[in-house]
């Protein structure tokens, strides 16, 4: 499946920086602690000079250069939590490193595994061992207790701010690791934790509410109705990627809604009834899918049978001649799924029908109007009764067949050829030559040349398909014409 391109890591990293711009990570918390006092004058009077600076980075270098003179201070805690906040308008790097400084220093603490999350996230790139790291801390920051010497209302901030963050790194991991159940369950649950449902239409949302729909389009079974609403809604968000991402759900709306049969909807543009769900994406509320939402799903398509089926009736004198195929099984009962994994077993071709047993009108106009390839895939397709039908009125007779060699037997006693499209773009044969007599020296032919040979349809196997021919020969040479030059007498 073609995967848009799409710029996440600097998206994510805008948006998650404009969302703790405005946060509790960006403010310093009220301290319910009371009672810390530096004994050690020289050391007070080294902290007092380092949170006096008045710029970010002469602070946070007199901060770096305390804690490295008093790595065991009583203030470490606070000042490395000062620190990480004064690193994000320095560095992404100096953040990482203040963030795990401050892991090390006060391993639950939500503001420090915030900042890893959100970093570690960001500078994966897709990488999937750092991605299973950030995912790691990220279930952490779930169980994070509220801080000794945070406030509740602060630690309800910070929560906010982090539920989305860590549950965006989750369901990238799960994403990248083709865990697309999990990937539905973590993106479902970071779209769930934004209280104000309008955060959902501010970066990073929209691009995870597309990974969402994306992990819909690969589970199995593909899940198409959930996967064209994220779509369309990441795409009424997201700008930047607004004609890519819209052209891919208007692509799967498609397939989901339109019937094979109906041009009207498969040339729409857009497709009937796309507006109205736009129209319902694009409302902040509608994070998840209203109950409005239910476009109706296309009749399935014709099964194969039932195309070799239609391809009898539809000719002159055969209507009613072989009853309709019995409906197939749903694709997702119990039997389908156990048949989808085993290999088909050979079927052998239906007993030949006894002479006069249909129509002479109808086999009369199936030998005018059918074609090789056409009696081939009835014959592979069809139900018994078409089965029949077909071989009863190619069966002994001999014809040309054309196609690309798969094998041949080194004895020159038969020739295996690929002779349908799909045989031969899968190299698989689908007729058997048996020769009479064996080719010999240079008429052997080798694999995937083209060979064309006379002989007389014999047997077939249905499951999988191959049909044996008799008395194989290659068609006689075409002479070259002669022509008579007369001369004129001087």
């Amino acid at each position: 499946m073609k995967k848009l391109a799409i710029a996440t890591v600097a998206l994510i990293g805008l948006g998650y920086l404009a969302m703790a711009g405005s946060s509790a990570l960006a403010q310093t918390p009220s301290n319910p602690c009371q009672g810390i006092t530096i004994k050690d004058p020289a050391e007070y009077n080294a902290y007092t000079n380092a949170i006096s600076q008045s710029t970010p980075q002469a602070k946070a270098q007199a901060i770096e250069a305390f804690l490295k003179q008093y790595p065991n201070s009583v203030v470490k805690v606070d000042l490395l939590n000062t620190l990480m906040i004064l690193d994000e308008s320095i560095s992404p790097a100096a953040t990482l490193d203040a963030a795990k400084q401050l892991i090390a220093a006060d391993p639950t603490n939500l503001r420090a595994l915030i900042a890893l999350v959100y970093l570690e996230h960001q500078q994966a790139n897709g990488n999937v061992q750092q991605l299973d790291q950030a995912a790691a801390d990220a279930q952490k920051g779930l169980s994070a207790p509220k801080g000794q010497c945070v406030s509740e209302a602060d630690y309800e901030k910070e929560k906010d701010v982090a539920t989305p963050i860590f549950y965006s790194a989750i369901g990238a991991d799960d994403f990248a690791k083709k865990d697309y159940a999990g990937a539905i369950q973590a993106y479902t649950k970071e779209l769930q934790s934004y209280k104000d449902p309008t955060k959902t239409t501010a970066m990073p949302a929209p691009i995870d509410t597309y990974y969402l729909g994306e992990s819909y389009l690969n589970e199995n079974p593909r899940d198409l109705k959930n996967a064209v609403w994220f779509l369309v809604r990441a795409a009424e968000f997201y700008p930047q990627a607004k004609t890519q991402i819209e052209s891919a759900a208007e692509y799967w709306y498609k397939k989901y809604h339109c019937s094979v049969t109906d041009a009207t909807c498969i040339n729409g543009n857009p497709p009937p009834g796309f507006s109205d769900i736009e129209q319902l994406a694009s409302q902040p509320a509608n994070v998840f899918p209203p109950a409005t939402y239910n476009p109706t799903p296309a009749p399935p398509p014709p099964s194969p049978a039932d195309l070799a089926h239609q391809a009898i009736v539809n000719t002159a004198g055969c209507q009613g001649v072989t009853p309709a195929p019995p409906p197939a099984a749903p694709a997702n009962s119990a039997a389908g799924g156990a048949a989808a994994t085993a290999a088909p077993a050979a079927t052998p071709a239906p007993a030949p029908a006894a002479p006069g047993t249909f129509p002479a009108a109808c086999t009369d106009a199936l030998k005018k109007t059918l074609g090789l390839s056409d009696e081939e895939f009835i014959l592979a397709n069809g139900d018994d009764q078409d089965q029949q039908l077909i071989w009863s009125i190619i069966n002994g007779v001999t014809a040309q067949v054309p196609g690309i060699v798969v094998s041949a037997a080194p004895d020159g006693t038969s020739v295996q050829l690929a002779v349908s499209e799909d045989a031969q773009h899968s190299n698989t044969a689908d007729f058997t030559i048996n020769m009479k007599p064996a080719l010999k020296g240079k008429e052997i032919p080798a694999a995937g040349a083209k060979a064309t040979y006379i002989a007389t349809f014999d047997s077939y196997t249905q499951k999988p398909l191959m049909i044996i021919m008799k008395d194989g020969t290659p068609p006689a040479p075409t002479r070259p014409v002669r022509r008579t030059v007369h001369h004129r007498s001087r």
